[in-house]
């Protein structure tokens, strides 16, 4: 990211706040997450937030900003992929929300978005337990997800059994490695959001400056909007500070016993955007 594309996205904040967000993004270990900002500030954050996008298919880039309970904002943005089918998109605020969730967020209590919601993302925000209170900003407009989807498909998820507060599962691997980077893929894994398939899965990158990016399951009860954990894992790459940094190695953690394979979708994935072979971990329950 440029300094002239960073000057834009930063444009009506004073130069105070500038000035913090500038030396956050631009720092090494920067992860998508801005700490001590109001969330008034969330929707002056958009331009930065769609500065992430990659769009080579549409040209088209959405920003979008989740506020956390804690106070934290989030990052996201619409990750697409030449050469992969139109499915493989991940759309902002899917991004903004996993990005929550793999800091390991309870809580969303509000979505600032650039764009109005598409059906696929009022169907995703759904998996949230909290999800009939979360406010939706769009413009000057605030909207409930039962506004924007009044004729939702699947049942409301109770408190504790959402996308971002569900409770982890045990997991370990079929065949012990000490290998750092199979932990990290089991890990990941046992806070996947899988209560359909009941398949946990993980996936780590590492890049070649040593950063690590994790990725988990994030279903979604109409199958479709559910994003794997590569694509989580490509999120949080994306919106960090070794987006453009090349990825040396790719693991993944399958459950032994899964009904589902992510794997053929996942190694397709990589390889349009890297040459790094994928390492694979079998799990079972404990």
């Amino acid at each position: 990211m440029t300094d002239s594309t960073i000057d834009r996205a930063l444009t009506g904040l004073d130069s105070a706040t500038a000035a913090r967000i500038r030396q956050a993004i631009t720092a090494p270990g920067f992860s998508g997450q801005l700490t001590e900002m109001p969330s008034t500030a969330a929707a002056q954050l958009l331009p930065l937030a769609a500065a992430f996008s990659v769009h080579p298919i549409s040209g088209f880039a959405v920003g979008a900003i989740a506020v956390a309970a804690s106070g934290n904002l989030y990052l996201g943005a619409n990750l697409e992929f030449q050469g992969m089918p139109l499915h493989a998109t991940l759309h902002a605020e899917q991004s903004a929300i996993l990005n929550a969730w793999m800091h390991n967020e309870h809580e969303v209590q509000a979505l600032h978005v650039s764009e109005t919601p598409c059906g696929h993302c009022r169907q995703f925000l759904r998996e949230l337990s909290n999800s009939e209170t979360v406010g939706i900003h769009v413009g000057a407009h605030i909207y409930t997800l039962s506004e924007l989807l009044p004729y939702a498909f699947g049942e409301t998820r109770s408190k504790g059994n959402g996308l971002l507060d569900s409770t982890p599962v045990a997991l370990e691997a079929v065949k012990p490695n000490p290998n750092t980077s199979q932990q990290r893929a089991i890990n990941a894994a046992q806070r996947s959001y899988a209560p359909y398939s009941r398949s946990p899965e993980g996936f780590v990158l590492e890049c070649l400056n040593g950063q690590f990016f994790s990725g988990r399951a994030a279903e979604s009860t109409a199958f479709n909007p559910s994003v794997p954990s590569a694509l989580v894992a490509l999120n949080q790459r994306n919106l960090s500070s070794s987006r453009t940094v090349a990825i040396a190695t790719a693991t993944a953690a399958k459950l032994a016993t899964a009904i589902n394979n992510p794997l053929p979708f996942a190694s397709t994935l990589i390889s349009s955007t890297s040459n790094a072979e994928i390492k694979v971990v079998q799990m079972d329950a404990r």
